[in-house]
């Protein structure tokens, strides 16, 4: 049986560039360490239309975000999947719980589910299920590197509050202020790409104001720096994991994949990262590199604009987090009490408890894909 590597290239409704979450390569990458030789890539959004001229099955990892186009669900029946780490979207529930989408589910099971949310969703219509938790925490087996490579810090994607610049004079002096008390920090930051396309609630920020990058930077120092060391902020590496894809066919799947797997290689190497993103976090885990997670309700809330509701149930509880709230830090972790200001030699270790699923993972990943038959 051939063995295929899923991905989840753009779909690009008609346009030059769509905005891509790189985190779907991220887990490419992390069951691609699962195949010997990769014969072809399925298009997750386009698995329903796999009919190969052999009409030999192929082998596929199914993990991940499902999905946009629900109208190409189920996929072929020429795919012969493991179903595991997946996340249904509430969004799209409706669409691919049909009749013929629980039959496949069914046929496949248990389905190894990446939230309690998705899980609790694939039971209460009778499909057996599981809390398998994310591929991601797999990335170790490949990407560990010794402890005494780990240096630097990466801050990802994370979530500090932006509220519109002429929402209120409140807000504008606020800003004013944050920016008198950093300002040569201001200055440093605001210079970066980072500062100019990041946006919490999502996508890439389409501004084309030159101040702006300096007003998103002056409230995140004036936050951030509350609790980490302003020399380490600024000599920090910044990362988004939202990029423009152009759709003109310049860009490939394996120029995705080797982006994401230099970003893999990043936080593998990483002394310290900061970041609301599970898929810089989960990776963390997995290769023992030193993670804080930050929390806030946008990111964690049903309706919060930082992530899609019901993806993170079951896996905020394998980090460390920081919980921030109207500009302030707090935490409920015992470790992260002791700490008062993390700065780039602070040590701490990661949880533990992600181990188990780990191992679980890599055992199933190992033996669907090495199976001959």
């Amino acid at each position: 049986m051939k063995k295929g590597l899923m991905t989840q290239f753009p779909y690009a409704r008609g346009r030059a560039f769509v905005c891509k979450n790189i985190g779907d390569y991220i887990q490419s990458v992390a069951t691609r360490q699962f195949i010997d030789h990769v014969d072809e890539y399925i298009e997750q959004e386009e698995a329903d239309k796999y009919f190969p001229e052999d009409k030999q099955k192929i082998r596929l990892i199914m993990n991940g975000w499902f999905q946009w186009r629900s109208e190409n669900w189920p996929p072929s029946e020429y795919i012969y999947p493991l179903l595991i780490s997946m996340h249904i979207s509430p969004l799209k529930a409706g669409h691919l719980l049909t009749p013929e989408g629980i039959s496949f589910l069914k046929r496949y099971s248990p389905v190894g589910c990446r939230d309690y949310y998705t899980q609790n969703l694939l039971e209460a219509h009778g499909i057996p299920a599981y809390f398998s938790a994310c591929m991601t925490l797999t990335l170790g087996k490949k990407y560990r590197v010794p402890d005494n490579q780990h240096k630097g810090v990466c801050v990802v994607d994370p979530y500090f509050e932006i509220p519109p610049a002429k929402s209120g004079i409140k807000n504008f002096v606020k800003a004013v202020f944050a920016f008198l008390r950093h300002m040569p920090g201001v200055l440093k930051l605001g210079r970066k790409e980072f500062f100019r396309v990041y946006s919490p609630s999502g996508f890439l920020d389409r501004s084309r104001s030159r101040l702006r990058p300096y007003y998103k930077a002056a409230l995140f120092l004036d936050t951030y720096s509350k609790k980490f060391d302003v020399n380490m902020l600024l000599n920090a590496k910044y990362i988004t994991h939202w990029l423009d894809v152009d759709m003109s066919g310049s860009t490939k799947n394996d120029d995705l994949l080797n982006y994401a797997e230099s970003l893999v290689r990043t936080y593998a190497s990483a002394g310290l990262v900061i970041t609301s993103r599970i898929h810089a976090g989960l990776p963390c885990l997995a290769m023992d590199t030193p993670v804080v997670f930050i929390e806030n309700r946008e990111v964690v809330a049903d309706d919060g604009r930082f992530n899609v509701p019901g993806r993170l149930g079951g896996l905020l509880d394998f980090f460390r987090r920081l919980v921030l709230e109207d500009g302030l830090f707090t935490t409920e972790d015992e470790v992260f009490k002791n700490i008062d200001k993390f700065g780039e030699h602070t040590l701490f270790k990661n949880k533990n408890n992600w181990r188990p699923y780990a191992k679980t993972l890599a055992d199933k990943a190992s033996s669907f894909m090495s199976d001959t038959d």
